[in-house]
């Protein structure tokens, strides 16, 4: 799948180095990627705030998740300000809700891989509110484990094969043109070590956004 038009735009620090080659008979099983519990949008201000999105949420229950994130976020900031109160001027209220907007909580949209995509039109929605709402965009990486699983059976089957082309490199058929034979060896040579004991894991880098939407 390829990058959308908005991921296209953004730079990602290239991390992953060259992964080990595995035989045919293994596979890679990814696990999930460990989230922190998500807050409760009565959580105090100390308390990040993050909404996950993946590939299959539905756009407009993240949209909808963040503003009421937002919305508690902004009673929680204005509890203790009267507007009505006779005791301070004018200049004071302005000054306390001047205040509130410097400070404003924000909102984390977090999405990596396939997901990164629906993260940033989600970010772009509250984007093109630009009289309610500041967003920012940040890039970054996460690193994920794989499991390595091994297929006993497949493994069998390509030791068997394994076994006859040794024989037929020892013993080549006089018949054999030297295209047949150059492809041959590299084949055997771009192999994996038979031999080599498998890892149970691998670890690498997946691409990461994070959308921060606040009030203004």
């Amino acid at each position: 799948m390829g990058k959308g038009p908005l991921e296209q735009k953004l730079q990602f620090e290239k991390k992953n180095q060259d992964l080990v080659k595995l035989p045919k008979y293994a596979k890679v099983e990814k696990r999930p990627i460990p989230h922190a519990p998500v807050a409760s949008p009565y959580a105090g201000a100390s308390v990040p705030k993050i909404v996950y999105v993946s590939s299959s949420t539905p756009f407009m229950s993240a949209v909808k998740r963040i503003q009421k994130l937002l919305l508690q976020a902004e009673k929680r900031a204005t509890a203790n300000i009267n507007l009505e109160d006779t005791r301070k001027n004018e200049k004071q209220k302005l000054a306390e809700l001047a205040n509130i907007s410097s400070k404003r909580e924000e909102v984390f949209v977090k999405a990596t891989g396939r997901a990164i995509e629906k993260a940033l039109n989600v970010g772009k929605w509250f984007e093109e509110k630009e009289t309610e709402y500041s967003v920012r965009v940040k890039t970054g990486s996460v690193i994920v484990v794989d499991d390595v699983v091994e297929d006993e059976e497949k493994k069998e089957q390509e030791e068997q094969k394994r076994q006859r082309q040794e024989g037929q490199q020892s013993n080549p058929p006089s018949s054999e043109s030297k295209l047949a034979a150059k492809k041959r060896k590299r084949q055997a040579a771009a192999a994996v070590n038979p031999d080599a004991e498998l890892p149970e894991s691998r670890t690498r880098w997946v691409k990461m956004v994070e959308v921060a939407v606040s009030l203004k």
